[in-house]
């Protein structure tokens, strides 16, 4: 904890706490969240965000996002005083009111009252660092800016949720995007992907792919700036296909303000698809925002 840390702490406060191994959609579902029960509370606010080899980048180097942070062993030295509790808030009382520090340590989203501000919407409110924000420009100005086309989320990387990779094999992913296109030849499909032989091969077998190229190492500073570029392509799509279990595409939908269709393996959905319904994204880095027609072509 910094000199800036300890003043904003001199009252009564939140820290929210992120383990190492946190995956990028579970710390700012919980960091997002604990601070607007901050600002319900009337609590000073700050927050734990490991980086190194299994994740690189801070919160300000992805997005125009400031506040407090504080280290893991400084959270962890406070917990043996102000012990780490959860996402389900029925700690909050009256007598916990009068605690100088609530420490909450989860990787899901908070449970919050109705009268917070939902974490969604903060995230929805967030700008994207210049970097990111520029390359999500240039990629949609160049090849899809017009377009209605198809976001595609495929996890193959070895360290994804077991689940994940069960669930959602590359084989349908191929497979869906082959009886999309067989439906409407000139789809379009914005694929996102954590391996680069894996991209490459898709991109070979289905024609009509636009991707990232040079990603950079995975979880790498350079790796998830460009995650967020294809964060933010990816919401401004008019439909998505992704994996199962995964907390990082369920960030795309919030940023289009949950309506765009998300389909995965375990839908059990087939056939053609609308993905002209929502209307067209003309502002990338706002993805929500969406034109009435249905085409500006």
């Amino acid at each position: 904890m910094n000199a800036r840390t300890g003043e904003r702490m001199l009252r009564p406060g939140i820290i929210a706490y992120n383990g190492y191994d946190s995956g990028l959609g579970n710390r700012v579902r919980v960091v997002l969240g604990a601070q607007s029960l901050a600002e319900l509370e009337g609590r000073a606010f700050a927050y734990v965000w490991p980086t190194g080899r299994l994740f690189g980048p801070s919160f300000s180097q992805l997005w125009d996002f400031r506040a407090p942070v504080v280290s893991r062993a400084v959270s962890r030295a406070l917990a043996k005083v102000f012990p780490y509790v959860d996402e389900k808030l029925d700690w909050l009382d009256d007598a916990k009111r009068r605690e100088w520090l609530w420490q909450i340590r989860t990787g899901s989203p908070l449970q919050l009252p109705p009268e917070a501000s939902p974490w969604q919407e903060r995230f929805r409110g967030l700008r994207p660092a210049a970097p990111i924000a520029e390359r999500v420009e240039r990629l949609f100005d160049e090849r899809l800016r017009g377009r209605h086309y198809v976001g595609v989320m495929i996890r193959a990387h070895q360290v994804s949720h077991a689940k994940t990779l069960q669930a959602s094999p590359v084989e349908w992913f191929l497979g869906r995007m082959q009886e999309i296109r067989s439906a409407d030849p000139e789809v379009t499909f914005y694929l996102s992907c954590d391996r680069p032989d894996v991209q490459a091969h898709v991109m070979q077998t289905i024609p009509g792919c636009v991707a990232q190229s040079d990603k950079g190492p995975y979880n790498s500073v350079e790796g998830v700036m460009s995650s967020i570029v294809d964060l933010y392509l990816l919401a401004a799509s008019g439909y998505l296909i992704g994996p199962h279990f995964s907390s990082f595409v369920r960030l795309a939908e919030h940023l289009a303000a949950d309506r765009l269709t998300f389909e995965t393996a375990v839908d059990g959905l087939s056939g053609p698809i609308d993905h002209r319904a929502p209307g067209l994204a003309t502002d990338p880095l706002r993805p929500a925002l969406r034109h009435p027609e249905r085409s500006l072509r």
